[in-house]
């Protein structure tokens, strides 16, 4: 009875972690909808408000989602006090916040390279590099779908095979 009992603790131990797993790579896709939707709202306000960078900054961040909403608060916040410019700022602040993201190195360096021409560049030039990045983006979005299927299936199937493993490996 015993054994029964611990080997449902191990099978269900393996369904919950093949769970949070399928979240995870649901929730990179969801902030990967998310970095876009911060360029879309940037390039809103840069382009139809001609609101400042700093103040563009702030209205996104209280309309955006997070770890957005943050990334952009800090950025505001630095862009008065910053004497290295804002795209080595902008860079250690996505440095910083790396862990709220579920991004790889790709999508990360992405986000830094658009702070690269926060500021230095003309209001057309700024805009026509969000396009770029926006670009990317869905690129990526459209790969992390077609792999989000494929990938959830294999976790829980990978995920519940293990939990087997082990129950027989233990019995």
């Amino acid at each position: 009875m015993l054994k029964l009992a611990g080997s449902l603790l191990v099978i269900l131990a393996s369904l919950l972690y093949g769970w949070k797993v399928k979240e995870e790579l649901q929730e990179h896709v969801g902030q990967l909808v998310g970095m876009k939707e911060m360029f879309l709202m940037l390039q809103g306000e840069i382009s139809y408000a001609r609101t400042p960078l700093k103040e563009a900054f702030l209205q996104v961040a209280s309309q955006g989602k997070e770890p957005f909403s943050s990334l952009l608060e800090k950025a505001a916040k630095g862009l008065s006090g910053n004497e290295e410019g804002i795209g080595a700022f902008w860079g250690s602040i996505v440095d910083q916040e790396a862990g709220n993201f579920y991004f790889t190195r790709e999508e990360l360096g992405l986000l830094k390279r658009v702070g690269e021409n926060f500021g230095y560049l003309d209001t057309q030039m700024q805009l026509k590099n969000l396009e770029l990045y926006i670009g990317q983006v869905e690129v990526l979005i459209g790969e992390a779908q077609k792999e989000l299927k494929d990938r959830q299936k294999v976790v829980r199937t990978v995920s519940l095979m293990c939990g087997l493993f082990l129950v027989i490996l233990l019995i």
